[in-house]
């Protein structure tokens, strides 16, 4: 019989948060802007008909909150006349038609880089399925979660992102000087065969890919900048590039087309395939990139415990749960909103990014209750993705032969379980908070351990031993690559999830 082992582990085993409403969550405005029918009205099972909701949440967060106030640079972003920093984010819901006809659960994927990969590995998407724009039968799959009568929710985190190709894109503040100059800083960069086309390229992005907003240079005299070439990451030497071979802005064909700017870089010789590069240069204005954390955070307690926003908008989740039929909702559960459990499940860069979310506080709401009863952390290793820095970049991680210094992996704690890194001394863990810390599923691949060092895991720098807290059940999923939920299951591989 088959069966789903992450969402069938979450159903059973996690605990909902009691804690009294005491305010209002962040979402001044949760606004639906569209509204279609899934599948073109195609119902699954008992659940019946899916209709998908886009459209925008509008919000704003105190950073004199305890909850907020260790968010960097928060306190130098724009405030309006309360002193709220504020912002938006783009959201995508599938939901049953009739709510009550759910199963009152709501699953968050946690989008890689605004694309909507969470969706695909619980429902096996079709081969060619427009996953960033799920409307077809191709991106329904073989609907599983709609069968089981999920709401599916996904929202902008990484505010870095340019917009195209259906992604979910945050809007979030820049922070200034408090005398409304910009904020200056090192930013480090690499280029290599990640990012340098096949046949190399005279320019490239600052970023390395146009899908990022680089941080724009403060300086563009490339002799106050540094620019290296080197065989591989293992090489020794760095060479420098002459501040008179490559320039800031963009050049498609050459120097002789170079146009200047501040977020593109231009080298005369051109970038070659099998080089790694690095910059090093002065960026300014960095985005409050902290806010991300908020987002998940806030938009998840606002579905779960809210029946409307401030603005008076209803919360399009929110059902009479007394109304509610079938099997599905037998039980002693009572809500304002007929929401029974929230999950998460992020793969990759969002598994590190939900390490993140847990390991900073960001599983309690500014009212102190849980937020997510459980998490799927899927192929993240021991990543967390550093957004809560200045000048933060998602984007980056390191794997066996790029970008060494850039490790998401680079400071501890490694561990779920509080412990002491014997490398450091420092004692930390990323589960630490007893009262609002979710139930965590571990999904690691065979690769997981050799490029983003799952295994610390579960022993320390020494190779010593740590268990696992009695909160994280941790699963390795032998002979699968890093990615394969995503892109073996439409060629038809099978799947840990169908065992």
């Amino acid at each position: 019989m088959r069966s789903k082992l992450s969402l069938s582990v979450m159903a059973g085993a996690v605990y909902l948060a009691s804690a009294a409403v005491t305010c209002e969550a962040a979402v001044v405005r949760f606004v639906v802007e569209q509204t279609r029918p899934f599948v073109e009205g195609t119902t699954f099972g008992e659940t019946g008909a899916y209709e998908r909701l886009d459209g925008t949440a509008y919000m704003e967060v105190d950073p004199r909150d305890p909850h907020n106030n260790f968010i960097v640079d928060l306190d130098l972003a724009p405030k309006n006349a309360r002193g709220m920093v504020e912002f938006s984010s783009p959201f995508f819901i599938l939901k049953p038609v009739e709510m009550e006809n759910g199963n009152g659960k709501i699953l968050f994927g946690i989008n890689n880089r605004g694309n909507k990969i969470e969706l695909q590995r619980f429902n096996f998407n079709q081969p060619g399925a427009a996953n960033n724009n799920p409307l077809t039968a191709a991106e329904a799959g073989d609907g599983f979660l709609m069968k089981q009568g999920y709401t599916f929710v996904d929202i902008g985190w990484q505010g870095d992102l340019t917009a195209g190709n259906n992604r979910l894109v945050p809007n979030f503040p820049i922070a200034r000087n408090r005398d409304g100059s910009s904020i200056l800083g090192k930013m480090r960069i690499e280029y290599s065969d990640r990012t340098i086309p096949l046949t190399g390229t005279f320019t490239m992005p600052l970023e390395g890919s146009g899908s990022y907003r680089a941080y724009a240079t403060a300086d563009t005299d490339t002799s106050h900048a540094t620019l290296t070439v080197r065989d591989g990451e293992y090489s020794t030497a760095k060479t420098p590039i002459p501040p008179d071979q490559w320039a800031f802005g963009s050049c498609p064909t050459g120097q002789p087309s170079l146009v200047p700017g501040a977020v593109d870089i231009c080298l005369f010789g051109g970038f070659k395939n099998d080089k790694l590069y690095e910059l090093i240069y002065t960026a300014r204005d960095p985005i409050v990139m902290g806010l991300g954390h908020v987002v998940t955070r806030d938009i998840a307690s606002f579905l779960r415990n809210e029946r409307q926003d401030r603005a008076g908008n209803a919360n399009p989740l929110a059902f009479d749960e007394g109304r509610a039929q079938g099997h599905k909702h037998h039980g002693h559960h009572h809500s304002r909103t007929g929401i029974k459990r929230v999950y998460a499940s992020g793969s990759s860069q969002t598994g590190g990014y939900l390490r993140d979310f847990i390991y900073l506080g960001f599983n309690e709401d500014e009212d102190r209750r849980q937020v997510f009863d459980a998490i799927n952390i899927n192929i993240g290793g021991t990543d967390r993705v550093f957004i809560n820095v200045r000048f933060a970049d998602p984007n980056i991680y390191s794997a066996q032969d790029t970008a060494h210094n850039q490790l998401q992996t680079s400071y501890p704690p490694f561990t779920y379980k509080v412990t002491t890194d014997p490398i450091s001394g420092i004692r930390d863990g990323v589960m630490k908070r007893r009262d609002t810390d979710p139930l965590v599923i571990d999904t690691t691949h065979e690769t997981e351990y050799f490029q983003l060092r799952a295994g610390l895991n579960l022993a320390d720098g020494l190779g010593r031993h740590v268990d696992l807290p009695s909160n994280v059940h941790a699963f390795m999923m032998a002979g699968f690559h890093h990615g394969a939920i995503q892109a073996g299951l439409a060629q038809g591989g099978s799947s840990p999830f169908c065992q």
